[in-house]
């Protein structure tokens, strides 16, 4: 620990340069990582609603629901079908409306559309069902959920492969970074190493103080960013409760068994976090001085 300080009173400015740049790339990386995780929940929870969604008119008879229900049975395009009648929808309703008393009163069983959940077996069948229930009689209806999935798949796979244009980009700028830094730091400390070197000093034994710098300027930059990026989540976390007010909760990558929920972010997920960006920026101060010092430190 004492090197390290004396290093960086030494080097102050390029010291600074390293930390900075390892602090936007690991907050951007924890940015991204929260972001990406948030849409492949959203994608998910998507995905587990029905496909086509068929709202039949309130004065449909279930003779005529039923028969639509057997005939996409039939096609052997659907994988699941559940038939929700006027008095579940209520129900429904009621769970969803459960805090406000005054909508609960206003509505009754006879007023809410009978439906039909319909899952595709195939995303190629989606638009051959929804186009058969729409010109069947009595349907009021029908909500295609194929345009949001592809539409929030699109964005998903979009924000992932920027999002790692911009990490890898950030990545080679801090390992040049690092490496210039570092090489300065050798040079300043040349007749030191020659001399360790000539005393019988390993080369491992010269990069020890870099390796272990690198790895600590990683470990703070990492926790800084962590600090700051949930500052900021905590003033905005009203205004984002308010905006994804009805967005029930998001698990990462479907590990809800783990209590990893991306929205609203548990303590376990809040915890996954710290341990990913510490440990991505101590990797890559280790890496980049490690780069460096085997570059620069010759062996003798």
């Amino acid at each position: 620990m004492n090197d390290i300080l004396t290093s960086v009173r030494r080097t102050p400015y390029q010291s600074l340069a390293s930390f900075l740049i390892l602090f936007f790339t690991l907050f951007l990386s924890l940015f991204f990582f929260n972001l990406t995780s948030f849409f492949n929940g959203i994608l998910s929870y998507v995905e587990t609603k029905p496909q086509v969604t068929v709202y039949f008119q309130t004065v449909t008879k279930e003779s005529e629901i039923f028969k639509v229900r057997d005939e996409i049975s039939q096609s052997g395009k659907a994988l699941s079908i559940k038939y929700v009648s006027k008095d579940e929808a209520l129900k429904i309703y009621k769970d969803l409306n459960r805090n406000n008393p005054l909508l609960l009163e206003m509505v009754t069983a006879d007023i809410l559309p009978p439906s039909l959940e319909i899952f595709a077996k195939q995303p190629s069948y989606l638009v051959e069902i929804a186009e058969y229930v729409k010109r069947q009689p009595g349907v009021d209806e029908v909500i295609f959920q194929k345009d949001i999935i592809d539409k929030l798949l699109t964005l998903t796979t979009v924000l992932r492969r920027g999002s790692l244009f911009i990490l890898v980009f950030l990545l080679l700028v801090s390992f040049v970074v690092l490496m210039t830094t570092t090489a300065f730091k050798i040079a300043l400390k040349k007749d030191e190493i020659e001399l360790i070197r000539l005393l019988g000093g390993s080369k491992f034994y010269v990069q020890k103080p870099f390796l272990y710098e690198g790895a600590l300027f990683g470990w703070v930059a990492g926790t800084i960013a962590f600090l700051l990026f949930y500052l900021i989540f905590l003033y905005f976390n009203p205004f984002l409760h308010s905006y994804l007010a009805g967005v029930p909760q998001l698990a990462f990558y479907g590990l809800s068994n783990l209590n990893l929920y991306v929205w609203p972010p548990t303590p376990a997920f809040v915890a996954l976090s710290y341990v990913f960006v510490s440990l991505f920026g101590i990797l890559i101060g280790f890496i980049g001085n490690y780069l460096s010092t085997s570059k620069y430190i010759s062996e003798q």
